[in-house]
């Protein structure tokens, strides 16, 4: 029993998973895992419940737009309020608000009482929460850890999003089967109250200081977009993560023509090749967090960088399917490398008054580049189809790499700055 404690130690604070040594990281993160399969739940069946009442796929559409554009306008509003008061205290009013949208979206849905147009309206509430919510979240996690521990944190925080992106929508069928999507609603709403509780037995170890309140609000966002454009290596890093999200995320929405049109394979193929994308990530980020060393942390994101592109460029110009889900993998793991690493180099070089501001702005452009890639990437396929889009989104991101990488003094530099000041 001995050797196995000291087996289980040494895994703990020598890898990825020494994060979890923090009971209120561990906690967090735990119940996070929780929330985020209980998002799929509700992304599924708010799906399946517009479907279901209209038989549009226009209504899709609207729906989704409706969840989604609140939370990319208010994101950065949300950022600053995030450094203006105490994170703790936001997290758990807009956990609330959260939760209390959802339970009345289960509540309403049970009784019958929803049309379309009342989930319109809630569906744009539950996007204005979740855009409040993402800067708060990540900007807690260096609260929650000692520097030194950071990498392994927001590894962690990316293995356990995957881990539920690829487990609970499969659970999430059976639940809509039997019992519907008020269910799902239901059960996303108690996923919200577990972490509402646990928001509640915490308290923020690393706390930072906070904004000035005496400014405008403007002015407050002016600051933090003052900050990304103009701070090495942060301008840098966010040049890179445009490119990244519009050019190399942008494949995943189009994997269902891609699979059809390329692999002859149909549903089966989109479902194998979104699989190996997810365990590629999985893998990527376990492997990132065990990064202890400062210095390496940029070696490593230029050469996920350049992983990515050539995998991104094998996958476009194969019509071999188990080549190409073997290219996704690979793709998709570089990609958690080149997130990981720069979200950590970010977090480190961020003042802690403007964390919140920046790290919305990193999240509007994760959450909108995808988007915005494959409406742009799935135009052109319809005049000269999916691969020769593709290998033009890797050839621009990496030419965008290039001149990231002849930055790679001035960013170091910069870096070793920000390190002597602590």
């Amino acid at each position: 029993m001995t050797g196995f404690r000291s087996a289980l130690h040494s895994i703990i604070t020598k890898s990825t998973l020494r994060a979890l040594r923090h009971r209120n990281f561990a906690l967090v993160e735990l119940a996070g895992w929780f929330s985020s399969g209980g998002v799929w739940f509700y992304r599924i069946g708010i799906q399946v419940l517009t479907w279901e009442l209209t038989h549009s796929g226009l209504w899709l559409g609207i729906i989704a737009a409706a969840e989604a554009i609140p939370g990319i306008l208010l994101s950065p509003v949300a950022g600053a309020y995030a450094d203006r008061y105490d994170r703790l205290v936001m997290a758990r009013i807009v956990q609330f608000v959260i939760m209390s949208v959802t339970a009345i979206l289960a509540f309403a849905t049970f009784a019958g009482w929803v049309d379309i147009y009342a989930l319109l309206v809630l569906a744009m509430a539950h996007g204005a929460a979740a855009g409040f919510w993402t800067p708060v979240r990540l900007a807690m996690v260096p609260n929650l850890v000692p520097k030194e521990d950071l990498t392994s944190a927001i590894a962690l925080h990316a293995t356990m999003f995957n881990l539920a992106r690829f487990l609970f929508p499969a659970m999430a069928a059976p639940v809509l089967a039997i019992w519907g999507a008020g269910m799902a609603f239901a059960l996303n709403a108690a996923s919200y109250l577990i972490y509402l509780v646990v928001l509640f037995f915490i308290v923020l170890v690393n706390p930072d200081e906070r904004a000035e309140r005496g400014a405008g609000m403007l002015a407050n966002l002016k600051e933090g977009l003052a900050y990304v454009t103009g701070q090495v290596p942060v301008k840098q890093l966010f040049l890179m993560l445009i490119f990244t999200a519009v050019f190399m995320r942008a494949y995943l929405e189009l994997l269902p023509g891609i699979s059809d049109t390329i692999f002859s394979r149909g549903a089966d193929g989109v479902a194998i090749l979104v699989s190996a994308a997810g365990f590629g990530a999985m893998i990527g980020s376990l492997a990132v967090g065990n990064i202890t060393r400062r210095e390496m942390l940029l070696r490593i994101y230029f050469t996920s960088v350049l992983v990515a592109v050539l995998s991104l460029i094998l996958f476009a110009a194969t019509s071999q399917f188990w080549f190409g889900v073997a290219a996704v993998a690979v793709l998709s793991g570089a990609q958690m490398g080149v997130n990981v690493t720069a979200q950590v180099v970010v977090q480190s070089s961020v003042r802690g008054s403007l964390r919140g501001r920046v790290m919305s702005l990193w999240g509007v452009t994760n959450r909108s580049g995808p988007a915005l890639g494959a409406l742009l990437l799935g135009w052109m396929a319809v005049h000269i189809g999916f691969q020769w889009p593709i290998l033009l989104a890797a050839t621009l991101t990496g030419a965008v790499g290039i001149y990231v990488w002849s930055q790679r003094r001035a960013m170091q530099a910069a870096m070793e700055e920000d390190q002597a000041k602590l």
